[in-house]
């Protein structure tokens, strides 16, 4: 069985594979658990990455605000 890249699942998640792609993909997802494996873990990735930018971005609004010194 071949699977899929880092590379290519991030196309399928990001919607820019071909729609023949997508529908090979996901079919191979539901019958790979070690691809599966790979998405959850990129789109936790994605999760943590955007706590992390929410959390700068607070802390410069308050950081612009004048609250820290």
């Amino acid at each position: 069985m071949r699977h899929y890249t880092q590379d290519e699942l991030d196309l399928f998640r990001h919607k820019e594979m071909s729609v023949l792609g997508r529908i090979n993909c996901a079919s191979h997802l539901k019958e790979c658990p070690k691809c599966a494996k790979l998405l959850e873990e990129l789109e936790e990735n994605d999760k943590l990455l955007q706590e992390v930018r929410n959390s700068v971005q607070s802390f410069q609004t308050v950081e612009t605000e004048g609250h820290l010194s």
